[in-house]
């Protein structure tokens, strides 16, 4: 910034706007501090109170991006697919392929399928192997 610039700014007034909306209104501070004693008042008479910073649900489509991720981050594996995703009460219910052992030729890469359980706002609860297999080897439902 210029001297001149500078100057410009240290010797220039407050804008008479701005200095309005502040002394109209309430400060953001009192807002905070009402939103306190509301809380309070809530868990003094046992009353529950609101969580305002809870995370949403998430989507079909998201918890599937969010599950290779998590499951190839945990156990060090690249994610191959998503063969099954379930919502269900308890959260989404995701099958993730990982590949284990990449080989020559591909078509015979060790793949293990990992079921995991997200919330419904996409922490992740659990995971296990659930099987391992050749990736050229065919499935037994067909």
């Amino acid at each position: 910034m210029s001297q001149t610039a500078a100057h410009t700014i240290k010797t220039r007034g407050p804008d008479p706007q701005v200095a309005k909306s502040i002394t109209d209104g309430p400060s953001s501070t009192d807002h905070m501090a009402e939103q306190l004693r509301a809380t309070l008042s809530h868990m003094a008479v046992g009353e529950p109170a609101s969580v305002p910073n809870r995370a949403a649900p998430i989507g079909a489509a998201a918890v599937v991006v969010h599950a290779k991720r998590e499951l190839s981050l945990i156990n060090g594996l690249e994610a191959d697919r998503v063969s099954s995703v379930v919502n269900e009460p308890d959260g989404w219910h995701v099958t993730v392929d990982l590949i284990e052992l990449k080989r020559i030729p591909p078509s015979t890469d060790v793949i293990a399928a990992y079921d995991a359980v997200f919330a419904l706002d996409g922490t992740l609860v659990s995971y296990h192997r659930s099987r391992r297999y050749l990736r050229d080897q065919m499935s037994e439902d067909l």
